[in-house]
């Protein structure tokens, strides 16, 4: 089964560009993961399944930050509140659902599928993809395309690289989504 899914999607714009890429056939299933309330309304198109909950590592509630001048800025929400971009409203935190990630990886996906992931969840994604190591879920992903957060959080950068060279070791990698740009 071919699966594509959008790790934090904000307005989908990454859905758009991979139906028009290269990776894309019409047998692709897709999934939208975005938790952000205020975009809530945002439809992806057909055939996009939504999934209103922020990737994390155990399922339940968690609080969720969003800029305080404009919630709507994908660079402005976080499940860190000490995230230092974004104008982070730490006084006023949404409560949103969170998914296990490894998790629902374990339950939805085959080792044989191919599973293209895009991941932009604003510095989530370290504890989220070192618990698919621990799992070993991480071998279900095929292609990962990903935008890397380690400044923003203040995280170590011997963690990030130890991050990288495991990912390396288990999973097509691409920094960016630049390999996600239409066909030409």
């Amino acid at each position: 089964m071919n699966i594509f899914i959008d790790a934090g999607s904000y307005r989908g714009l990454y859905i758009k560009r991979f139906i028009a890429s290269k990776y894309y056939t019409p047998d692709f299933n897709i999934f939208a993961f975005e938790c952000n309330p205020v975009l809530s309304m945002l439809t992806y198109g057909l055939n996009v399944r939504i999934i209103r909950k922020a990737i994390w590592i155990y399922n339940g509630k968690i609080d969720f930050y969003i800029s305080k001048k404009n919630p709507e800025l994908v660079q402005g929400s976080s499940v860190y509140k000490s995230k230092i971009t974004g104008n982070l409203d730490i006084e006023n935190p949404f409560t949103v659902e969170c998914i296990d990630f490894s998790e629902f990886l374990f339950d939805n996906i085959r080792e044989n599928d191919n599973l293209i992931v895009k991941m932009n969840i604003e510095g989530a994604e370290y504890k989220v993809l070192e618990k698919c190591i621990e799992d070993n879920t991480i071998t279900r992903i095929k292609k990962l395309f990903i935008q890397w957060h380690y400044n923003k959080i203040h995280l170590d950068i011997e963690r990030h690289r130890q991050l990288v060279k495991q990912l390396e070791n288990n999973v097509e990698l691409y920094n960016g989504f630049g390999h996600l740009n239409p066909k030409r």
